[in-house]
């Protein structure tokens, strides 16, 4: 299978994967994984990636299948706000929704196990030394995405790795796009929808 010439490149940092793996935007999860199947996009990741998703996946993990939890929880609340009739009428509706949300809790971790199988998939570069030396002299000269005072050494990492992997690999027909949503580290402060001057 020959690839098309305009085919991307995506880079996802770590809270972005965490997010596609929550049922609730199950379309773009879809969307990527038929991109990738037809080679129209290429998934990025790296180490920085692998181990920030095995440190944070138990944790969203438990909050998705807590977030299903409370749906049946909150609805018996405002139950007993309601008169009798209709009290009752929420009460067997949230019953069925107790029966099956056993299968909605393997849900997600099915929807978990897709992201994961992604991930694990996806082209592995290697942040080189040069690059990390870079990013150094970009936090003391507080250069975006240092700008804002915090350690966004993993981001600035995730960032520039990739540049320098599609430049050394001579991608030039090649979009990178990356794909992150700390606007606060990587967006122009005077227009969220455009990219932090200092990271052209």
């Amino acid at each position: 299978y020959e690839r098309p010439y305009n085919m991307a490149k995506l880079i996802l940092d770590t809270s972005t994967w965490l997010d596609l793996a929550k049922p609730r935007i199950e379309e773009v999860l879809i969307e990527l994984e038929e991109q990738v199947e037809n080679g129209i996009t290429v998934l990025l990741t790296c180490d920085i990636i692998l181990e920030e998703w095995e440190r944070n996946k138990p944790r969203v993990l438990k909050e998705v299948i807590a977030s299903i939890r409370s749906h049946a929880k909150s609805a018996l609340k405002m139950a007993e706000l309601l008169p009798d009739a209709d009290k009752k009428e929420l009460e067997k509706i949230v019953e069925k929704y107790t029966q099956v949300q056993a299968d909605q809790e393997i849900l997600a971790e099915v929807f978990f196990s897709r992201v994961e199988k992604l991930i694990k998939s996806s082209e592995l570069f290697k942040i080189e030394d040069n690059v990390k030396l870079d990013m150094a002299n970009r936090a003391l000269t507080k250069q975006a995405p240092f700008h804002n005072s915090k350690n966004n050494m993993a981001d600035a990492l995730l960032y520039f790795g990739a540049v320098a992997h599609v430049v050394k690999e001579n991608q030039i027909a090649t979009d990178l796009i990356f794909v992150t949503s700390n606007h606060k580290e990587f967006s122009d402060p005077s227009d969220l929808t455009k990219i932090h001057p200092d990271l052209h």
